[in-house]
């Protein structure tokens, strides 16, 4: 039995824990990789090279160099041949769909939103953007959502065939949670200045308008106004800062705020945390939330995609309503009331993610769904 080529497009430009543990879990005599990224060489490519698979970096971030991205893609498809293309995203899901189409090859999608469309506040805007996602839908061959609310919203709001859709979600190990270093830690702390007597909040998401800090802001106020010691540190960059930045003036908690910017130490600062918030008012599948636990950190999470997946429907971790500033307040005030009791759950939830998220497993199902596009008995 042949291997099966598959072409994977993206725009990741930072190394992707998602797609290399599907890599390295993926049996090579059944599945043949090569990857395209619109976003310039960087940890994404060096990732990939490091595992042997061919990777070409467009070094088209914007849309005016989609002309010569596209031109380039073509040529790629052609040179790889694959067999399926796997789309991520929506601007590569959008050209590689199109791209693939004309050159008669199958195609896989993983939709990495949930709900995000339904939200943009231009009604043209919003209107021509799902016109976009139904041209997706009904011409891709298969779709593997993350977690069950997507599948949910592609089924239920978008009118997908159930028989298209699989639930799978992103395949972790613990590899590099295993290979943290305690000094590097420690370093950590020290730079930050982390106090065993101060509660030391991270938040780990990009500084964007739909990740929810204002509700996070608010919920912080009132509890350090009651003289709670309390240090914020947001890990993150995008175009919302200033925004952010006002607001904690706003509320007067500015001393208690950290804005930390991107930091590939991410991981060893959120393993600092007593406690990881992550207040989004949409995502996928969150990266953070898995991480709190596999770092066994308790975690307050909204209740958006994903998150009851990831949490076990709060077994393993709080979940609240979004954009409610009072209902993450209590949830604050739960686990500090009860923080023994929440860091069991976490050190249990870790070892619901690595069972419920096993990159072995999630591969398998991913060969699975590419033999039955293929046409290839399993």
């Amino acid at each position: 039995m042949k291997a099966i080529k598959v072409t994977h497009i993206t725009n990741v430009e930072v190394d992707n824990y998602f797609l290399n543990n599907l890599c390295d879990y993926t049996s090579r005599e059944k599945v043949e990789f090569s990857a395209v990224t619109f976003a310039p060489a960087a940890g994404f490519v060096e990732g990939m090279k490091k595992r042997g698979v061919p990777v070409y970096a467009l070094d088209a971030p914007d849309r005016k160099q989609y002309p010569r991205a596209i031109g380039e893609i073509w040529k790629i498809l052609k040179k790889e041949n694959p067999d399926i293309v796997h789309l991520h995203l929506f601007d590569p899901t959008l050209i590689g769909l199109i791209l693939s189409g004309l050159q008669k090859r199958k195609t896989v999608l993983t939709r990495h939103h949930s709900d995000a469309l339904y939200k943009i506040s231009g009604k043209l805007k919003r209107a021509f953007y799902l016109r976009l996602e139904r041209f997706v839908n009904a011409r891709v061959d298969h779709i593997v959502a993350p977690s069950q609310m997507v599948r949910d919203i592609l089924a239920d709001k978008e009118n997908v065939s159930p028989a298209k859709l699989s639930v799978i979600p992103y395949g972790q190990t613990t590899e590099r949670f295993d290979r943290l270093d305690k000094a590097k830690i420690e370093k950590v702390r020290a730079e930050l200045g982390i106090e065993d007597a101060t509660l030391t909040l991270v938040c780990n998401s990009r500084l964007y308008h739909q990740k929810g800090h204002e509700y996070l802001f608010e919920a912080l106020a009132p509890l350090i106004k009651s003289n709670l010691k309390v240090k914020l540190f947001l890990v993150g960059k995008g175009d919302f800062q200033p925004k952010l930045e006002e607001l904690t003036e706003k509320h007067r908690i500015k001393d208690h705020v950290r804005f930390l910017g991107w930091r590939d130490d991410a991981l060893e600062i959120m393993a600092n945390a007593d406690i990881i918030v992550h207040p989004s008012l949409e995502d996928a599948l969150s990266s953070a939330v898995i991480e709190s636990l596999m770092l066994e950190r308790p975690i307050i999470a909204t209740d958006i995609s994903g998150v009851r997946d990831s949490l076990d429907n709060g077994k393993y971790g709080v979940i609240i309503p979004p954009a409610d500033s009072g209902a993450l307040r209590r949830a604050l005030e739960e686990i500090l009331a009860n923080f023994e009791e929440y860091r069991r759950r976490a050190k249990k939830g870790r070892n619901y993610i690595i069972e419920y998220m096993s990159a072995e497993k999630v591969a398998k199902q991913y060969e699975e769904i590419y033999r039955r596009v293929f046409g290839q008995e399993s």
